[in-house]
């Protein structure tokens, strides 16, 4: 059995998925969100968010994370952020000593939907298709890092 992470990063709400995968079947352990308060300071929001990502991998002890890369923003202020949560999850990557995949959402949303410049709800179709699930996992930032995981699962049963 692989448990891999997958990470939708951000300041004020990082998405995580940690997803099993057991002979080729992936199963959906937890998706959830780590929110932090825009009332905090930065530095006490990347430090609440590296406590809490650092609680989940411990509880689960994923060998890989899958985060999304940043392909391209033309937000500079939004891109920063984001960057310094990406920054926080490979650093408990790196803590944790897992291996690390990155891709970009264009990327995922290409691989399970066929298309990259998929919308929100075609993504969260595919993500519940894929995972056999009854429901749309909720909200879209947890949605989306399962999404992470299933593309670093298909990019790898490819090259099998």
């Amino acid at each position: 059995m692989k448990i891999l992470i997958g990470i939708d990063p951000g300041t004020a709400s990082t998405g995580y998925a940690v997803v099993s995968v057991v002979k080729g079947k992936s199963s959906l352990i937890e998706a959830s969100v780590i929110s932090t308060s825009a009332a905090d300071l930065m530095h006490y929001r990347l430090v609440f968010l590296y406590k809490r990502l650092h609680e989940v991998c411990k509880k689960y002890s994923p060998q890989v994370m899958v985060v999304e890369r940043l392909f391209f923003n033309t937000n500079v202020k939004t891109a920063i952020t984001v960057g310094q949560a990406r920054g926080i999850s490979l650093l408990v990557a790196g803590d944790r000593k897992m291996e690390v995949a990155e891709y970009t959402a264009l990327q995922a949303k290409q691989l399970l939907t066929g298309y990259g410049r998929a919308s929100k709800k075609q993504v969260q179709e595919a993500v519940k298709d894929n995972m056999g699930l009854l429901k749309i996992v909720k909200p879209d930032d947890a949605n989306d890092a399962v999404a992470m995981a299933l593309c670093h699962i298909r990019l790898n049963a490819q090259k099998k």
